[in-house]
């Protein structure tokens, strides 16, 4: 006997004739735990409460309601994974319809000898386990479906979780300046981004500001942009990146952007596993000579707008910010004048490409800030956007796109 065997139950429908008696001795004896019924109604309870792997019924069982109780079964919920098997005799087949052959999953056929017999239970139990093997699959396919949801629904908001604080970390009130107006627009490619910027008042006469920018999309772009806004913070109870404490009046120094860039060049060393770095444009304006000190790490260089209508040659490079052990980081100037306009952007703003995949581009840029250029601060920055979202189409952006303004008053 097969270990198999051992746990499948075999419900045996018949008249207590001698043929049922045989048949269940002969099961019994090979190991099956065979039930016995009488009648379609102990058969019916029966089945429900020791749901057997194997039903045999007689054809004329119960005065010919041996198809009656296949009929019930099908119609019952959690049939499957057992095995139906009609008996008949010889003489019965010509009997036997298609609604007949339709309930049942075999027939047995009287008189069958031991081989025969055990032969088909055999084949009864391979296929039994493949179904009981396939229910434990679906089962645990199930689960880790539910699993899978449960930590989508966690990640998800997580994400949001994420987006929140980026979205509170940007600047929500722009310092207030007599003689500067700024401008911004922020618009993530997905939830979110990898892009950064604020504007912050470092004394009464030196206002900060930067943009960065960092390589890559997704959760991992979106924590390091985090982190760097809370980093990048005027507050020394937050950080003495931007400004230390000294014994001399007025008892701090503003640290200048070339420092900046250093300091954080040795901070944020590019990961090894997620090959992270970030390009970033530092830059303090002295609000009395309105003379701009910047230094650059491989973000895109501003674009200057004069009263004129002309743009300013802006100068400056450097590596981004974490790919060199020990890079130098320039420090440079730029005289503003009265009506002067500054954008600074990121690269998702000139890399958006059309639908025939061309790219926007300085040129273009360029063109949109000219063009904007009699509208308010905040209208000009919203228009550039705009004009870049036409540009892309459909398709919409295909990056982070940041762009920080100022305009000299």
């Amino acid at each position: 006997m097969s270990e198999s065997c051992r746990s499948i139950e075999i419900l045996l429908a018949g008249e207590e004739d001698e043929t049922t008696l045989s048949l269940g001795q002969t099961l019994s004896g090979w190991g099956y735990k065979v039930t016995t019924a009488k009648s379609l109604t102990e058969a019916e309870a029966v089945f429900f409460k020791i749901q057997p792997k194997v039903v045999l019924a007689h054809w004329r069982f119960n005065k010919g309601k041996g198809m009656e109780l296949y009929r019930r079964l099908r119609r019952a919920e959690n049939i499957s994974g057992c095995f139906l098997v009609i008996l008949f005799s010889e003489s019965e087949i010509p009997g036997l319809s298609d609604e007949a052959i339709s309930l049942v999953d075999d027939f047995l056929c009287q008189p069958w000898d031991g081989i025969r017999l055990r032969t088909r239970l055999r084949s009864w139990e391979r296929v039994i386990r493949l179904e009981d093997d396939l229910g434990h699959g679906m089962r645990a396919l199930e689960n880790a479906n539910r699993k899978v949801i449960q930590a989508n629904e966690k990640m998800r908001k997580d994400l949001y979780s994420v987006a929140k604080i980026q979205t509170a970390l940007l600047p929500t009130v722009l310092p207030a300046v007599d003689t500067v107006v700024f401008a911004w627009v922020y618009k993530p490619r997905l939830e979110l981004a990898g892009d950064g910027l604020n504007v912050f008042r470092l004394d009464e006469n030196h206002v900060g500001f930067y943009i960065l920018d960092v390589s890559g999309s997704g959760t991992s772009s979106a924590l390091l942009s985090v982190s760097l806004s809370r980093v990048i913070s005027p507050f020394p109870a937050q950080s003495s990146l931007l400004k230390e404490l000294t014994a001399k009046p007025p008892g701090y120094r503003i640290r200048q952007p070339e420092e900046v860039l250093s300091d954080l060049n040795r901070s944020f060393p590019q990961d090894p596993d997620t090959k992270e770095y970030f390009t970033i444009l530092y830059g303090i304006l002295d609000l009395k000579t309105n003379v701009f000190s910047y230094s650059t790490a491989g973000h895109p260089l501003p674009l200057v707008l004069t009263s004129k209508g002309r743009f300013k040659t802006i100068s400056g490079g450097g590596t981004p910010i974490g790919l060199v052990d020990g890079a130098i980081f320039a420090r440079e100037k730029c005289k503003l004048s009265h009506g002067d306009r500054m954008y600074l952007f990121s690269d998702g703003l000139v890399d958006a490409f059309s639908p025939e995949r061309v790219s926007f581009g300085i040129s273009r840029l360029s063109k949109a800030i000219q063009a904007s250029s009699d509208l308010a601060l905040k209208g000009s920055v919203d228009r550039i956007l705009s004009t870049g979202e036409t540009w892309c189409g459909a398709a919409g952006w295909h990056d982070d796109v940041s762009l920080l303004a100022l305009e000299v008053r």
